[in-house]
């Protein structure tokens, strides 16, 4: 699962994250222990105020863990900043309840306007993949 660290400040560092939720994903004696996959941070900014926000996308495995990660941690300071931790949820328009399958008609949208910010644009996202083996070479 994905989780979304929402207005963290723009001086944190990714190590600042992985201590920040290293205690929720080890857990207890009784509680399942987890893994942090993956972190990613980006930034959007406000096309007319120019205000910058950054966030973080950290992937947790299994499940549980990260359900457990967003109790914990969700309203907790970091760098000095109280944040929103929750659910990233993918959305697709396959999804989309108000498409009908079968023909081509649509269901009635009772969304007078679009939901996203028209005035937000993404600035840099910096997506890094990560696996569990490190490159070796002969030798060393």
């Amino acid at each position: 699962m994905i989780i979304i660290l929402k207005n963290i400040p723009a001086k944190t560092k990714k190590q600042d994250i992985k201590n920040f939720i290293t205690p929720a994903v080890n857990g207890s004696w009784l509680s399942k222990r987890g893994e942090i996959q993956n972190i990613s941070m980006l930034s959007r900014k406000n096309i007319c105020t120019h205000d910058i926000q950054y966030h973080s996308l950290v992937d947790i495995v299994p499940d549980s863990v990260a359900k457990r990660v967003i109790k914990k941690l969700n309203r907790k300071f970091i760098v000095g900043k109280c944040i929103a931790v929750c659910e990233y949820k993918l959305r697709n328009w396959h999804n989309d309840p108000r498409i009908i399958r079968n023909t081509n008609k649509r269901l009635n949208n009772r969304r007078s306007t679009d939901r996203r910010d028209k005035y937000k644009e993404v600035v840099s996202e910096e997506l890094t993949i990560t696996s569990k083996r490190t490159f070796h070479t002969k030798g060393w």
